[in-house]
């Protein structure tokens, strides 16, 4: 077989694979390796497993064993960061009889604690809730109060700045609808998400074509039909859509959209308790994977850590609460979503519902 055939096969791989010689450089890397390191090509190669997995000892004294011991080597459910476990195999290489390297294959997990997760964002939303709540009834009052104002008074002048307030009262309202809409939990009934994606896609054909955006669709139609609230993903689907739009603009020659769907690589490892260090994983879920992407102006790690906070928005008239709602309503689908990007390389979100 053409090596430069093996070489496409071995990129298209979910697992990353990486060929360590027998000094411990790095020989080859797939582009699944290039995306777990977070490296540039240029920036992995000759560069030794040492410096590579630095993050974790363990991965290191594994690799050191099976380069000086010429054995195999296998890790599950190992847990590399709060949030994220992989499965690892080392394999001795062999060339004409002779021992010439290691190949280690790593394929990402996600951690799901059932108890504890997201203590910080659920105090968060707690408090967004209970002000939006209180907030609601005296709003009531005030609009009610400013349409009475308007039916008695007789100046123009006056009207305008009482209709100013029935306005403002109604736009309020809304963002406080929304907040609330929060805490309503999903009604679960058997969908085809791709149907709900192409919803959403329906109801913001308006605004792709004010963009002028090329909407690139990639979905697997093997997938099954899974337990979820059509109305509440919609939302969430709209939301990110309406986000990768808006950070397109007049500096992107190329605009697109990019939607996909499959089966997820990885599957979930859900424990009985926030320590997972200490419990066994309880159970193994798998995962449809949503894939929601765009080629705008993208974002600073340090911004990406933040878009899912109550109130945190970049947009000058932005509300700071539709990926908050976003996340909830994915976590309520027993979900996760998770966003990548890079200042000035766009934006990418991946959605993980259970099969």
């Amino acid at each position: 077989m053409p090596q430069n055939i093996v070489e496409t096969v071995i990129n298209n791989l979910d697992e990353a694979v990486f060929l360590f010689n027998i000094k411990g450089i790095l020989l080859f890397a797939n582009k699944a390796g290039e995306e777990f390191l977070g490296n540039a090509p240029r920036e992995l190669y000759d560069e030794h497993y040492k410096d590579l997995f630095s993050r974790s000892n363990d991965i290191v004294l594994l690799i050191q064993k099976a380069l000086s011991e010429g054995r195999l080597f296998s890790c599950r459910d190992f847990i590399l960061e709060p949030d994220k476990s992989i499965d690892f195999y080392l394999y001795p290489f062999y060339s004409d009889n002779a021992m010439e390297g290691v190949i280690v294959c790593i394929r990402e997990t996600l951690n799901y604690i059932e108890k504890g997760d997201d203590y910080q964002f659920d105090s968060l939303l707690f408090m967004l809730l209970s002000i939006a709540n209180e907030i609601k009834n005296p709003l009531s009052g005030i609009k009610g109060a400013a349409q009475l104002l308007r039916k008695s008074c007789a100046a123009e002048d006056m009207r305008e700045y009482i209709d100013l307030i029935i306005r403002e009262a109604d736009r309020l309202n809304d963002v406080l609808h929304d907040y609330l809409q929060v805490s309503r939990p999903p009604v679960f009934n058997k969908i085809n998400i791709h149907e709900v994606i192409e919803r959403a896609l329906k109801m913001m054909e308006h605004a792709i074509r004010e963009k002028n955006a090329a909407v690139v669709k990639s979905y697997d139609p093997s997938l099954p039909d899974i337990m979820g609230d059509g109305n509440k993903l919609l939302q969430v689907f709209i939301n990110l859509i309406k986000n990768s739009l808006e950070s397109m603009d007049n500096t992107h020659k190329e605009r697109k959209l990019i939607i996909s769907t499959k089966p997820a690589a990885e599957y979930m490892v859900v424990y009985e308790s926030s320590d997972s260090s200490s419990k066994k994983p309880k159970k193994k879920q798998r995962w449809i994977l949503i894939n929601i992407e765009d080629t705008g102006k993208g974002m600073p790690p340090w911004e990406l850590e933040k878009i899912f906070l109550p109130f945190y928005t970049r947009k000058d008239c932005g509300s700071g609460i539709g990926l908050t709602l976003s996340k909830k309503i994915i976590k309520d689908h027993g979900g996760v979503i998770r966003g990548k990007s890079e200042a000035g390389k766009g934006a990418s979100f991946n959605i993980y519902l259970p099969f």
